[in-house]
């Protein structure tokens, strides 16, 4: 299963603050993606942890990762078949 999150802060100095995140679990590993917009792009958050379920002996893993882009890549889509994450950019679609 996973889980998706949308939020929206207004400021005090009237800017908008948007972040994206979605969460899933696989393996016994714990998976997420969040992404925030700022000015100019995105920060993008990857992480995951958790210990490997169908590995007796595995260790746990725990890592973490932050990138900026240009791009955000809840967006990607491929021509041919629609994208479950359409309604970020466009809240009224939800």
């Amino acid at each position: 299963m996973s889980r998706v999150v949308i939020e929206k802060e207004k400021k005090k100095d009237g800017t908008e603050s948007i972040s994206y995140s979605k969460s899933w679990e696989k393996n016994g590993i714990s998976h997420s993606k969040e992404v925030k917009k700022v000015e100019g792009g995105y920060i993008i958050t990857e992480s995951k942890y958790g210990k490997p379920a169908d590995e007796e002996d595995a260790e746990y893993v725990e890592e973490r990762k932050e990138y900026v882009s240009t791009t955000n890549p809840f967006e990607d889509k491929k021509e041919d078949e629609g994208n479950m994450f359409d309604f970020i950019d466009n809240p009224s679609l939800i």
